[in-house]
């Protein structure tokens, strides 16, 4: 009966003194017993080593044959820099990876079959898509038949294809990928219009070759999409010749009917972030309930859920760029728990993390973080950069003062000058290039090209926790709590006569502001008034409570010519319930078919203690809708 071995864990020390070791005799040439020859340059290794990591050096010292009894073996159209780098990693387990290695490491690595350094090099690709290089990737990964990243690329492509389609790579993709572009359901695209200049783009790059695959190319266009007037522009009056003999036969024969690409269906919604999440049946201690994010379409006044940032992130800052990207950037997370029963409360770490929301797939993108830790942040974006501006919670009043850009074609962070003050309640907005960041009576200009900030004109009042939004050459200031002098005292109401809102509008080229008219908030408690520019109109998001009343929401419209509010929408409380006091709002445009529509749920107050299925809201009495848990 043979003894049980005893299984140990793996003495971590000797495999690193192993790999040190064999460093050493790599780098002193002792005991190797093949060279690599790379143009002139020569590389003494270890048969034992190579074969290890790579399959291709494998097959040829196992195989028996007069290769694997060569001392020299002389590697073509391998670059020498290159596979210094691989030779480093066979030794140490270190791989060297930068922006301007990866690509012919890749293609090194997939030659001489080193599954670990291909695996590292194709994540490292992918989370470096973006709006720049997303073709040239879709073409790479589709040479060296790498599927994950073929796929990341093309749907970055799809997602910015009206900014790409006139790039040099997208102009010498291949037939096919072309074909599988413009064939695709997933193209951000609002007009058809621009599927055809692409490939008609595509195909007048080199019309002479290019020209037998006219019909495949122009058969992708779905020609009943194309306005009335494109459509007589195009297949009408063309002069007699081959071009459009096949343009009009496939106009002829095309069915007149389509399916709108995504972009079609896009709509403008608003973005709540750290909603309070739907209250639970039972009790709950609410310390473990995490904020979530929903958004709300005023066209189709309906209510849809976006995935919630990752690791249950909370508090973080948000914007949405002119090319309807979502960012969101610091925030804290939960680390543990302390006391005991109902009294448990979360302790909370801030952390330095940056995420894009890919809208296709309804998920958050981890993207290079930022340099400092921030708890809710003023997140703006001008000129390219998105900048990350002060936080709550960031080590001391001179960290407060930090501000940082993201150069979104760079993907990195760097410092800029800091605030000339530290600010727990700013607001910050763009307009003509530049950052305005507002709170009490003060406003400081930043001026990226000078990296600076100057002090402009002080406004009428001293408030803070206000929400701000730049329309045009105004900048408008509303709402928030009225601060006394300098004692800091916060008075409980921003309103001037009890029954609106406060708004102030600064003319940037006047450098003043001037008090408008106020916002007619019959009940108008807590300092829940949002300002965003809505379907190209600036609007507030609302809401309205009195004491312990439920909270009613409302959208208002501003008309600059009489300076006057208008109550653009009411929200059903049957659409869109609660969101609590501190949630944030922005305007993106998003894709309904690609979000979970969040049917509404009356909160359990409103049921009848006997279970029936009816409750009253606004003195109506309304049926339980079916909800599917």
């Amino acid at each position: 009966m043979s003894e049980a071995v005893e299984r140990r864990p793996v003495n971590s020390d000797y495999a690193v003194s192993l790999l040190e070791q064999l460093k050493f005799f790599y780098e002193q040439k002792l005991l190797t017993d093949v060279v690599l020859l790379v143009e002139e340059k020569e590389f003494p290794c270890h048969k034992m080593v190579l074969a290890t990591c790579s399959s291709y050096f494998r097959a040829m010292f196992m195989s028996g044959l007069s290769e694997s009894k060569q001392t020299h073996v002389r590697l073509r159209n391998v670059d020498p820099v290159t596979l210094q780098i691989i030779i480093a990693y066979a030794y140490t387990g270190h791989l060297a990876i930068t922006d301007n290695t990866v690509e012919p490491l890749y293609e090194t690595a997939c030659f001489l079959q080193v599954e670990d350094v291909l695996l590292r090099c194709r994540d490292y690709l992918v989370k470096k898509i973006n709006a720049e290089n997303c073709v040239r990737m879709l073409s790479f990964g589709d040479l060296f038949s790498c599927s994950e990243l073929k796929q990341s690329a093309k749907r970055m492509v799809e997602y910015k294809f009206p900014l790409i389609y006139r790039q040099d790579a997208f102009l010498q993709l291949s037939h096919e990928l072309l074909i599988d572009l413009l064939s695709s359901d997933n193209l951000n695209v609002e007009k058809e219009e621009t599927v055809r200049e692409a490939a008609m783009l595509w195909l007048e790059y080199n019309m002479d070759s290019r020209s037998q695959h006219l019909s495949s190319v122009l058969s992708q266009i779905r020609i009943d999409a194309l306005s009335e007037v494109t459509q007589r522009a195009w297949f009408q009056g063309l002069p007699p010749n081959d071009k459009s003999v096949v343009v009009q036969g496939l106009y002829k024969s095309m069915p007149k009917f389509f399916k709108p690409r995504l972009g079609m269906t896009k709509e403008e919604m608003l973005i709540f972030m750290e909603a309070l999440p739907e209250m639970p049946s039972v009790p709950t201690v609410m310390m473990c309930l995490s904020p979530t994010v929903v958004c709300y379409s005023p066209q189709a006044e309906k209510v849809y859920k976006l995935c919630n940032p990752p690791g249950d992130l909370q508090k973080v800052g948000t914007v949405v760029t002119p090319d309807n990207d979502i960012f969101i950037a610091g925030g804290q997370i939960s680390i543990a728990n302390h006391g005991k029963g109902s009294k448990l409360q979360a302790i909370f770490h801030s952390v330095n993390s940056f995420f894009w929301f890919d809208a296709q797939q309804n998920k958050w993108v981890d993207k290079t973080p930022m340099l400092c830790p921030r708890i809710k942040p003023s997140l703006v974006y001008c000129d390219g950069c998105i900048y990350a501006i002060g936080g709550d919670n960031v080590g001391g009043e001179l960290n407060k003062r930090t501000v940082e850009r993201y150069d979104c074609e760079k993907e990195d962070w760097t410092m800029v000058s800091p605030l000339p003050f530290a600010w727990n309640w700013s607001t910050s907005v763009v307009a003509n290039g530049c950052i305005y960041v507002m709170t009490h009576d003060l406003m400081y200009c930043y001026f990226p090209r000078a990296d600076k900030w100057v002090e402009m004109a002080m406004r009428k009042t001293s408030r803070c926790f206000a929400s701000a939004a730049a329309f045009g050459d105004l900048i408008f200031y509303i709402g928030g709590l009225h601060v006394v002098s300098n004692s800091g005292i916060r008075l409980p109401t921003s309103t001037i006569d009890g029954s609106s809102v406060t708004v102030e509008i600064y003319d940037i080229a006047k450098n003043e502001w001037r008090l408008a008219a106020n916002i007619p908030a019959k009940r108008y408690s807590d300092p829940c008034v949002r300002a965003a520019v809505l379907l190209d109109s600036l609007c507030i998001f609302m809401r309205e409570t009195h004491m312990n009343e439920r909270a009613k929401y409302a959208i208002y419209q501003y008309n600059a010519e009489l300076d006057r509010w208008f109550l653009w929408q009411p929200v059903s409380e049957r659409v869109l319930w609660d969101l609590g006091k501190d949630f944030r709002c922005a305007v993106g445009k998003l894709y309904p078919s690609c979000l979970e529509e969040s049917p509404w749920k009356p909160p359990t107050y409103l049921f009848s203690p006997d279970g029936a299925e009816e409750f009253e809201v606004d003195g109506e009495l309304v049926s339980l809708p079916q909800y599917n848990s």
